[in-house]
């Protein structure tokens, strides 16, 4: 037994060893310097607004390459061999300030070689990653086929999905790439005004007299000298023909090369507003088009650009000169932004992403299922309960780990822990490892410590799933029917307490029909565990209805207080109260006698299918004031999961079934030995 354990754990172990021993993506880049720690510890405390929130450029930078590449870091190999792997913060430096040298990191993911064949480039492998510069030879086909792709997507959205309409799979992943590039190329052409014709992006877009233009023309000096005008009026002049002039044509290329800078530099809003009132913050591209049409703003904008080209300059002029000037940048961002109380809390929020609690979480999990899976070589034993201690303490290290940054993400919105699908995923893991350690508590069989691992496990592994897989920030401004931390703090959070609770009495279902199946197949009987188990889902069974039903009930004055009635028979109202209705039938057919111990458990499973729906399902139909929370291939993922809730359950069928069939062939013995003469 022994053996057979160690020979399935090692090559566990033995992953990350494998992994780390893989050739890292070669590029031609004679070698590569880091930048200063102290210059990437001040850039990603620079602050930036992004979907209505002041954060640091450290979380920008960190979902923008997740979004690129899958991951989080930028691994590859320079032509000396030395490896490298570069954390988020300094890939964007490097995309800002080294753009020759950001276009040679393999940071974008391709699934499917097929999909750069189709553009022209020659593939790697079947999945790799490549650099923008390895993709440019296909770059004009890309763009063709990515608005193509595009148009038919949105064909499908307004045909409510008719298949004629839908993408392929390699179709889906150009359209993907060619986002990803467009988007790469916005970020390198952020402060092409301020390079003097250095590294301006798709420059084979302009003549050759722009480029040269570029190389001699000052930004801010020739906004100053531009007459006053709107952007529509910038771009009818650009497309009116020049005259014959030279200076008419020098006036027609400086408002061409104008534009293209305005163009490129969008996105990024580095500046606050000259208003206190004013919440929205500006790129250097609002800047430029606000000044282009007041001169009054002309002499502010032209101050904020001149910050962008002194940080360019110190660029060139030496690190030492670079790191004043960016410590300078930041700090009268910080002298602005904090007087307005905004990102107050990016210190804090650079702090939880460094301190990867959730992934701390994580494997605390895991390395206590292996101290737990150890306790069973020797079950019942002194050593046995000293590891399933053990076990114990570490998922409550991990239940730590969990805690902590749900409260530090708390602090930095300024709102309770549940404010999107993604927090519920948080929560809801924490609140199921909390249930599993209380069940040890007074139980002290194993079964809990058990329940709290898979718990965490399963929750914290869907929870960087989800965050790689959407690759945008999770902390999110509220919608508008969200905007309220009084019904956040009550009913959110009651309600997603019940579905921990379902999910949870999901597990020891999973538990009691495993154990009371291979049991069945080995022939030993356990009555008393067993037994033991059903009274602990029963009283899980009893919280999980107390949550659902507050929690809904509390949904309903929510409902009334906001779309003035109380219930709607909404998709997801329909949800939690399917909750409630299940828990009483199992609860009612306990008491009357129509299920045993067996059928408990196995309802306790169909209610983890009612609960994943609710939780999950119900805002990805499309219909109702609840769908605000659509997440593309949740479906997908919800039926696998229903399947395998569906093999255990089949375990319980044949349980049943070979316990009828042993208590008919017993009640007709019984009949037989009746029936013989004495």
């Amino acid at each position: 037994m022994k053996r057979l354990f160690l020979s399935l754990i090692l090559p566990v172990l033995a992953l990350p060893g494998i992994a780390s021993a893989r050739d890292l993506p070669k590029t031609p880049l004679p070698s590569y310097e880091p930048w200063d720690e102290e210059v990437v510890h001040t850039f990603e405390n620079l602050l930036v607004q992004e979907g209505g929130r002041v954060k640091p450029l450290y979380s920008v930078a960190r979902f923008t390459l997740l979004q690129y590449s899958g991951k989080t870091t930028a691994a590859f190999q320079t032509a000396d061999g030395v490896d490298h792997k570069l954390h988020y913060a300094e890939w964007l430096l490097n995309v800002l300030f080294k753009g020759e040298v950001a276009k040679d990191l393999p940071v974008f993911i391709v699934d499917d070689s097929a999909a750069v064949v189709q553009i022209g480039v020659s593939p790697k492998s079947k999945r790799d990653r490549y650099s923008y510069n390895e993709l440019f030879a296909g770059r004009a086909k890309l763009a063709e086929l990515s608005a193509q792709f595009a148009e038919k997507q949105k064909k499908y959205q307004e045909s409510e999905k008719d298949p004629q309409f839908e993408l392929g799979r390699v179709e889906g992943m150009i359209l993907t790439l060619g986002r990803n590039i467009s988007s790469f190329e916005y970020l390198l052409g952020q402060f092409g005004f301020a390079r003097k014709g250095e590294l301006i992006v798709n420059e084979n877009i302009l003549p050759d007299e722009l480029i040269d233009l570029a190389k001699r023309l000052d930004v801010v000096e020739m906004l100053n000298k531009m007459p006053e005008m709107s952007i529509n009026q910038l771009m009818q002049a650009i497309s009116t023909p020049p005259g014959s002039s030279q200076d008419e044509i020098m006036f027609s290329g400086a408002l061409r090369l104008f534009f293209f800078h305005a163009n490129t530099a969008r996105g990024m809003n580095l500046f606050p507003p000259r208003e206190t009132d004013n919440e929205v913050w500006l790129s250097a591209s609002d800047l430029m088009i606000e000044a282009l049409g007041d001169k009054d703003a002309r002499p502010w904008a032209g101050e904020q650009l001149g910050k962008i080209q002194s940080l360019v300059d110190a660029k060139n002029e030496s690190p030492e000169a670079f790191a004043k000037e960016l410590t300078e940048f930041s700090k009268w961002q910080h002298a602005i932004s904090d007087p307005r109380g905004e990102g107050l809390h990016s210190d804090l929020e650079v702090k939880m992403y460094r301190g990867k609690y959730f992934m701390n979480s994580l494997v605390c999990f895991i390395f206590a299922f292996v101290v737990m899976a150890f306790s069973w070589l020797t079950p019942g034993s002194k050593i046995g309960k000293t590891l399933i201690i053990v076990a114990s303490l570490i998922a409550l290290l991990g239940l730590y780990f969990n805690v902590h940054g749900i409260t530090l993400r708390s602090i930095i919105r300024q709102r309770p822990p549940i404010t999107n699908l993604y927090d519920t995923v948080l929560f809801i893991t924490g609140t199921a490892v909390l249930l599993g350690l209380l069940i040890e508590y007074f139980t002290r069989l194993g079964v809990g410590t058990l329940v709290a691992i898979l718990s965490g496990v399963l929750g914290m592994f869907l929870s960087m799933k989800y965050e790689a897989k959407e690759a945008t920030d999770t902390i999110t401004q509220l919608v508008a029917v969200l905007d309220t931390n009084f019904w956040l703090a009550t009913h959110v959070t009651i309600i997603n307490i019940g579905y921990a609770a379902g999910l949870v009495s999901a597990i020891i279902g999973i538990i009691y029909l495993t154990g009371r199946f291979v049991f069945m197949l080995i022939g030993r009987k356990s009555k008393d565990f067993f037994k033991t188990l059903t009274r602990m889902n029963y009283g899980v069974i009893c919280f999980c209805l107390f949550f659902a039903l507050v929690g809904t009930v509390l949904g309903g004055i929510w409902a009334n207080y906001s779309w003035g009635r109380f219930w709607g028979w909404d998709p997801k109202e329909n949800g939690a109260l399917m909750i409630c209705l299940w828990t009483l039938v199992i609860l009612h057919g306990r008491m009357a006698g129509w299920i045993r111990d067996l059928g408990v458990h196995m309802n306790a499973i169909v209610l983890a299918i009612i609960t994943t729906f609710s939780w999950w399902g119900v805002n990805n139909l499309g219909v109702g004031l609840h769908s605000y929370g659509f997440t593309d291939g949740v479906w997908g993922a919800l039926y696998s999961t229903w399947m395998i809730f569906g093999a255990f359950m089949l375990m319980g069928v044949i349980v049943w079934f070979r316990e009828r069939q042993s208590k008919l062939r017993k009640k007709d013995s019984s009949k037989t030995a009746e029936t013989l003469p004495a």
